[in-house]
């Protein structure tokens, strides 16, 4: 992307291109579960858990982007800290779709038993909670902090 606009280079952030991935993904896993449950349909268990696998896997690039975004974010101060709660939080959430996918695609098919379903079911709960917490300190640190804004750009639009 730098050589198509030589004159940011450097300046381009692309996390913003992946964050919402991962949100609407596992939040879709969560409310395809939740329709399971309540239909006591199985083909909507294995949509959440697909869902929540794709979740997964687009975490991946939304976390790396984001470690490559931190250098925007001032070294200590209030926003410094949010970034620490922002990056704990998503990352953790990261690694626990990922657990979660692996419970809901290899385990549960093997062995549904009653406290493993409830036990995926808590789990996407506790997910998209984290997410949640997760999301509002990176919306944050943009439209508190102005983290990864050009203010010298955004200045001359007015």
């Amino acid at each position: 992307m730098d050589a198509l606009f030589p004159g940011l280079k450097g300046m381009l952030n692309y996390h913003p291109l992946f964050v919402h991935f991962p949100i609407a993904l596992w939040t879709a896993a969560l409310l395809f579960e939740i329709a399971a449950r309540l239909a006591k349909r199985d083909e909507l268990h294995r949509i959440a858990c697909g869902v929540l696998a794709l979740g997964a896997l687009a975490s991946i690039p939304t976390v790396m982007s984001g470690w490559s975004a931190e250098a925007g974010v001032p070294p200590k101060g209030a926003a410094h800290d949010v970034k620490e709660l922002h990056e704990t939080l998503m990352v953790t959430s990261s690694i626990l779709s990922g657990i979660l996918a692996a419970l809901g695609l290899f385990v549960l098919p093997r062995k549904p038993t009653a406290a493993l379903q409830a036990a995926f079911l808590v789990g996407l709960l506790v997910l998209v909670g984290l997410m949640a917490v997760g999301v509002d300190r990176g919306a944050m640190l943009v439209y508190r902090y102005g983290t990864g804004v050009d203010w010298a750009t955004a200045q001359q639009q007015k």
